[in-house]
């Protein structure tokens, strides 16, 4: 066994690191320092875990401590004490070490799947809304200068416009209409919601939807706005450092910038499952009549049947279109 080493550390009395000699006896750590000897019962050491590539910290009275290079030494004074540390014996055993790697993937599958989307839902109400007004300001100048061309179908734009704005006067509900904006991306069939609330229509949408079933989207996408379901998703995918920074300090470009360039943010399915049952209660609302919108899922399940699109649920952040369309049913 190991029984004197030298070793480097802190006397306590000067910043500056100084090489100490150390000795082991039955039952105590002798520590020199030039003229200076002090000696330590092994009962008052405070030892940090041991690591191949790293030094083991011994820490003594007096503000004392010494860092030990020698693995065998450090080993012998562990001996000396009375064994390993808990932290030691775990990585030296393989069940222990295979446990702890479980239980560490099982945690980063859960904050991935719930734990983020969770703390984002509960922060959300701490969140200002001029941070959803900055980012969706932000976003529509990078997707509108970057992204998208001008419609083929003015006209008809305008016209679902105001049969909106009369649907939702119908329906009793004003609190905030929303700015609708028609574009094309190529023969993209899709529409989007920014945070500050305009709404997006693509013209591929355009040419494959009554105007009954823009209706029933428009809602859909009122629902995404009203609800902060962009935020809730920005929030979710940025994580908690993104929340802090959201309501102790202007992060608006940086989140607008991952908006804009993912044009548009994955909400969860349970958003989508919120998003379609406001859309069927704002279209029964304002007189329309909501089995519309199984007429939507449809021409979007004929569209991926089309495309020779099948992605499995857990894959998707949309519920199939048939599952949309079987509750618009119910």
């Amino acid at each position: 066994m190991v029984t004197q080493t030298t070793a480097r550390g802190f006397d306590g009395l000067s910043t500056e690191p100084r090489e100490a000699m150390l000795a082991l006896s039955a039952d105590a750590l002798s520590v020199s320092w030039g003229d200076r000897a002090d000696v330590f019962r092994f009962a008052d050491l405070r030892l940090g875990e041991s690591s191949a590539t790293a030094p083991c910290p011994v820490e003594l009275p007096g503000g004392v401590t010494i860092w030990l290079d020698d693995a065998r030494f450090a080993s012998a004074l562990r001996q000396a004490r009375g064994g390993s540390g808990w932290v030691e014996r775990a990585v030296a055993s393989g069940p222990a070490a295979l446990l702890a790697l479980l239980l560490t993937v099982l945690l980063v599958v859960w904050l991935e799947r719930q734990g983020v989307g969770l703390a984002a839902r509960a922060a959300l109400p701490l969140v200002p809304h001029s941070a959803d007004q900055r980012i969706g300001e932000t976003a529509w100048q990078y997707l509108d200068g970057q992204e998208l061309q001008p419609t083929r179908h003015l006209d008809r734009c305008l016209d679902l416009a105001k049969q909106f704005d009369s649907a939702l006067k119908v329906a009793g509900d004003e609190r905030f209409i929303p700015m609708i904006q028609c574009r094309r991306r190529g023969d993209e069939v899709n529409a989007f919601a920014l945070p500050n609330g305009q709404i997006v229509l693509l013209d591929g949408l355009l040419e494959r939807l009554t105007d009954d079933e823009v209706l029933g989207v428009l809602g859909h996408e009122l629902s995404h706005v009203r609800r902060r379901h962009a935020m809730e998703a920005l929030m979710r995918q940025m994580g908690l450092l993104a929340m802090a920074s959201v309501v102790f300090g202007d992060f608006s470009t940086v989140a607008a910038g991952v908006f804009a360039t993912t044009t548009g943010l994955r909400y969860s399915r349970d958003a989508e499952r919120q998003a379609d049952q406001d859309a069927v209660d704002f279209l029964r609302a304002s007189g329309n009549d909501p089995a519309v919108m199984t007429q939507v899922w449809r021409k979007f399940a004929a569209l991926q049947a089309e495309a020779g699109v099948s992605v499995p649920l857990w894959l998707s952040s949309h519920p199939p279109p048939e599952e949309r369309e079987r509750a618009v049913q119910r």
